[in-house]
């Protein structure tokens, strides 16, 4: 990093676009991911069984209330299908469900279907370190008030790497937003003894027994969830076509579900706390504070990760405009340690 960090307002480098970080991750169309169109069961066709919970999280690294799907039902080799909550508001977004909100869900349903096919049994930890969003609708949509359907295809490229294809639909099977991860996978050994510096208790009081839900409002009322929230960020600063912000220090609090005893910041509340940034700095832009956009694509590649007690520097940087679209180029670091970049493309709808 040198000193790119050093000035209140500097922006890092722009990762190259031919590095595997981004561009390896091109999605091939939505209908073809498969090699098929997608086929929706009619109401007369029986379910697939639904997964267990708690044998779910044996496999993998998240709980409640950072994990809210329901209904996770297997529907192939390392293929899956669940409800998806919307729990935040859409904000500035004239979308069903905001984009961060979206690369949260999907990016761990990728993971439990990952779990499914890893040839290794126990828990293994998987850490979101590439991720390629495409918004799949017209838009602009109101926001969803019934839950969404998830699905993710998984396979593992080698022992320590995983990537899922996702998408997401309302229930009517309209397609929303597509998401592809890749995951480096760590066992439970591995990430204890990686990030033992991380490790605090959490778990104040026990916490309630709580069975299948339907609405996300049910599990709001069972135990309070942050994840409702985008990021509280404070302190921007503006200067010309650069928005800066600070959140923290972070509490555990806000690391709810991500890890047990080791609270570090998810990628997909810092890529919030980016996109955020972004729309902000978009509204100044245009001079228009009730501005409505859509997200159109985002490139993220997480470098490392932000653990509780830290404090994170946001910034966002206008990096081109084509006609409504307007293309940023986003980061958060804590001091000189790069947490995450972000390339996003947002379509002004005014």
């Amino acid at each position: 990093m040198g000193n790119a960090l050093h000035s209140p307002l500097a922006v890092p480098p722009r990762p190259s676009r031919s590095s595997p970080a981004i561009a390896a991750l091109a999605t091939p169309a939505l209908a073809n991911l498969w090699g098929e169109p997608v086929h929706f069961m009619s109401e007369t066709s029986p379910l697939p069984e639904e997964l267990d919970r708690q044998e779910l999280f044996s496999r993998i690294c998240v709980r409640d209330p950072y994990y809210a799907l329901s209904e996770v039902r297997a529907v192939g080799e390392g293929e899956l299908t669940a409800r998806v909550p919307v729990e935040q508001e859409t904000g500035s977004e004239a979308s069903p469900i905001n984009a961060a909100e979206v690369g949260r869900h999907l990016a761990i349903l990728g993971s439990c279907a990952s779990a499914l096919v890893n040839p290794k049994e126990g828990q293994h930890y998987y850490l979101a370190r590439r991720a390629r969003l495409e918004r799949l609708h017209a838009g602009p949509l109101p926001r969803a008030t019934e839950l969404l359907v998830g699905t993710a295809k998984a396979e593992f490229r080698d022992k320590r790497t995983a990537t899922a294809q996702t998408r997401l639909m309302d229930a009517r099977g309209q397609a929303l937003f597509s998401l592809e991860v890749d995951y480096n996978v760590l066992s439970a050994g591995a990430f204890l003894r990686l990030f033992q510096g991380a490790r605090q208790e959490m778990r104040r009081e026990p916490r309630a027994e709580r069975g299948p839900r339907c609405t996300s409002g049910d599990f709001a009322a069972m135990r309070t969830n942050p994840h409702r929230q985008p990021p509280p960020l404070h302190g921007y600063v503006r200067d010309g076509e650069c928005l800066k912000a600070t959140l923290g220090p972070v509490s555990a609090e806000l690391c709810k579900g991500h890890f047990a005893l080791h609270p570090v910041l998810p990628v997909a509340v810092v890529m919030s706390g980016l996109s955020g940034l972004a729309g902000s700095l978009l509204r100044e832009l245009v001079g228009n504070p009730a501005v409505r956009y859509l997200v159109t694509r985002g490139e993220v590649r997480a470098d490392s990760l932000a653990y509780a007690g830290e404090s994170v520097t946001f910034g966002s940087h206008l990096h081109g405009v084509e006609g409504r679209d307007y293309s940023f180029y986003c980061w958060a670091s804590v001091g000189e340690r790069l947490v995450g970049v972000m390339e996003l493309t947002l379509t002004c709808l005014e």
